[in-house]
This record gives C-alpha cells, structure tokens and sequence, in this order.
C-alpha cells in the first residue's frame, strides 16, 4: 500500500477523540509505550507542561499543540501521533527522533471546555469560546525572557536545545473557513511542489476543499498556491502594526515557535495546519474572500445581538461542523507528508 493510500485509509478511534484535562493528559502519556515523558515547567495557573519523546532517528523534529486556546484538534492529535506513527509510518520512527509538546495552553483550553462536543455548535461556540489576544498568544510568544509567558519559557529547552531540528510542526485550527489551509516557512515555499500535490490530494480524498485568501504580504501571509501561504513572523506582525500607527500593538510580539526553530534548526521544513472546526460550505473567492464576508455578517449580527440573524447566518453560509476524526487525518498528514519531503531532499 502506497503512503498515499495508507494516510487516506487512517482510521481514528472513536475513544481518542478526547479533550483531556491536565491529569487526564498526564495519565494517558503514562500509559503510552517508549514515549520517556517529562514535566517541562508550569502553566501560569499552576497546571503541569508536558513533554515527550518519540521515535530514535538521527533527525530532529519538533512539534507544539494548543497554542491557541479555542483550537481544540492540535492537542488532540499530538496526543494521538505515537499511536498514528506506529500504524500508518512507523518508518519514521527510524528516520526522526520527535520531541512533541502537546499541550501548550492548559489553562486556556480549560476556559474552553464548555462549548467542546464531538459535534460542536457553532452558537454554542460563539457563547463560551475564550482566545487570548496579542501581547498573551502563546504562539506569538516564545521566548526565555522576562516578558514571555512561563509556558514558552518552559518549552523551549525541552524542544530546541537539545539538538537542530530538520523540521517544526504547530498544530493550529481556525473557527470557521471554506476548507483547510497550510502554511509553510518561506524558504520552503520554491522547494514545496511535491509536498503540496500529495497533500492536496488527501485533503479532496477527506472531501474538503481550500481556503482561498490572499493577503499579499500582510502579517507575513503570502499566498503559495490555493490553500497554501507562508507563515506568519512577528517581525512582520511588528511591521504590519506600525503601519498601523499602534506600537503599542507591535511590541507585544515576540518570537513564534516557527521562528525559533528557524534559528535553532537545520534548514527546517516549518509548517503550520489551519483546519476549520465549522466549515463555510460556499464557493471559495479570492476577490471577495468569504472569511471576510461571514467575519462581517457575523459582527453585525453579534452587535445588534440577534439571535435568529445568527441562525440564519447559519443557514445562509451552510455552516457545519467538520468531524473531529477529519481534522485529526489531515493533520497528520500533513505531517507524514511534510517529513516524507523533508526524508527525500536530505537522501
């Protein structure tokens, strides 16, 4: 069976998808076989990081889950991977040595936990989801100085000092879009044709389209191809808010964990997954981005607090839920594939 056809055919068990607590977490790490786990630190509440190892290849990869608070999926994934490796590519566990972090918002995703269900609704969503705004990202806040969250303080040595990695992964999700977007570090973009084409290729198998913006630049987000763009960096992000005239804005940026394992790796392949929880299921359009015009239907709505207005939004926009075991495949193979790529260039 092709790698192709093995990502395509990846079963999820219905009793992984579980959005674990703190003790839960430390629990299910114990039980998983040759996963050496650590406590990295603490959250700002008090709550334990993990970190564990996996696999015993030469090549170094990273990976962060749960940087933002309200994206449940990343978390449930990277708790997921020893699992997923062993069945689908455990070649890989001969190539690459993970160092996985797989909950980097404790505290936040508790404050998410009363809207989470294995269908989510989207109303239900909107009422309880709680995200951090800049200057409090995790992921927008990797650094080992005073100004960082104890979280990324925490996570740093565990993943970078101990070796370059050749690849990073941030498992990321957005709210709502007409399909699944990938994001990978610009050096990478030129060198990305293949990787794009098989991954493409499992995201229609999964019967999920692509989500078309073009933000020319802004931020960081250059378009690659449809549903491709390059990361985000706060240098950019620094350089977009003054543009803005709000330094107050800029400053609170620090380093993303991409930019960090750029300037720790080796040449690393850095790759973000944004895969919608509810899906817009209307015709993509670069010239008028549906992110945009449901964002602002939504807003309008909200501020007059019309309930059947949302609804109807709703309707109007045919928003569903994508299943969690979706999300869970495409990020893992977009993983699988990304190393595969990285694999056959270092050959």
């Amino acid at each position: 069976m092709s790698r192709l056809e093995s990502l395509c055919r990846c079963a999820i068990p219905e009793e992984e998808l579980v959005y674990r607590t703190t003790p839960e977490l430390a629990r299910h790490l114990q039980s998983l076989a040759d996963c050496p786990t650590t406590v990295l630190g603490h959250s700002r509440g008090g709550q334990d990081l993990f970190g564990y190892t996996l696999g015993s290849g030469p090549l170094t990869v990273s990976i962060t889950a749960g940087c933002h608070a309200d994206e449940p999926m990343g978390p449930m994934t990277a708790q997921m991977l020893p699992r997923l490796l062993r069945t689908y590519a455990p070649d890989l566990l001969e190539r690459f040595t993970f160092r996985v972090v797989p909950q980097m918002n404790p505290d936040g995703a508790d404050r998410n936990r009363p809207w989470f269900a294995r269908t989510p609704d989207f109303l239900t969503y909107l009422a309880h989801a709680h995200r951090e705004l800049p200057g409090d990202d995790v992921e927008f806040g990797f650094s080992e100085g005073p100004r960082a969250r104890p979280e990324c303080r925490a996570a740093i040595p565990f993943l970078w000092h101990q070796s370059p990695v050749v690849a990073h992964f941030s498992l990321h999700g957005m709210a709502w879009a007409e399909g699944a977007w990938y994001l990978l570090n610009a050096p990478w973009a030129s060198r990305s044709e293949a990787l794009r084409e098989q991954l493409c290729a499992i995201t229609t198998a999964q019967g999920m389209g692509f989500h078309e913006i073009d933000r020319k630049g802004a931020k960081g987000f250059t378009r690659i191809a449809e549903g491709f763009a390059t990361t985000p960096s706060s240098v950019a992000m620094h350089a977009f808010f003054e543009e803005q005239k709000d330094p107050a804005m800029a400053a609170k940026f620090l380093p993303s964990s991409m930019e960090v394992a750029m300037a720790t790796g080796d040449d690393p392949l850095c790759m973000v997954s944004e895969l919608p929880l509810f899906i817009l299921n209307v015709p993509p359009s670069l010239e008028d981005p549906v992110l945009f015009r449901f964002r602002d239907a939504l807003t309008a709505a909200q501020v007059v607090g019309d309930q059947s207005a949302l609804e109807q939004l709703v309707e109007t926009f045919q928003l569903a839920p994508v299943p969690l075991a979706t999300q869970i495949k495409l990020q893992f193979a977009m993983m699988v594939c990304a190393l595969d790529h990285v694999a056959s260039r270092r050959a």
